[in-house]
């Protein structure tokens, strides 16, 4: 999937400094085929080099602000991210209440949802979260 994004442009279209740091954590993200928890980026960074998982936390804030990366909230301990470009549109997302994964489900035309969501008042929905709960396909198997 990284293959499509220029990711040291969209680094410099976005005003920020094209660091080797940056460009890993956007390869990652780019080649994962669902989201990610930090944790699981921190790890797959520092397989490539080193890196002080504050720096990790502090890219990923950044990018979530600048809309680089999306954050998902899927429960209350953990936040996954995913890229935010053109390449990776906003799409549901699947979350195993017992393994905790998050998957990424095929994106599916949302205009109506968003024309209703923003009611009659003319509100300005800036986005929209589509979570499918219960139990994946490897959970199903074991349980």
């Amino acid at each position: 999937m990284s293959d499509r994004c220029d990711f040291p442009q969209w680094l410099t279209q976005q005003g920020l400094r094209v660091t080797p740091v940056r460009l890993t954590l956007l390869e990652i993200l780019g080649a994962a085929p669902r989201a990610l928890r930090a944790k699981e980026i921190i790890d797959a960074i520092r397989t490539r080099r080193q890196v002080n998982k504050v720096t990790v936390y502090r890219i990923l804030e950044e990018f979530s602000r600048r809309g680089i990366v999306r954050q998902l909230f899927v429960d209350a301990r953990v936040c996954h991210y995913e890229l935010a470009c053109e390449h990776h549109p906003i799409h549901p997302h699947f979350h195993c209440r017992s393994c905790h994964e998050v998957q990424c489900l095929e994106p599916v035309p949302l205009a109506h949802i968003w024309s209703e969501l923003r009611g009659p008042l003319g509100n300005q929905a800036d986005n929209i979260d589509i979570r499918v709960g219960g139990l994946c396909h490897k959970c199903r198997e074991r349980a």
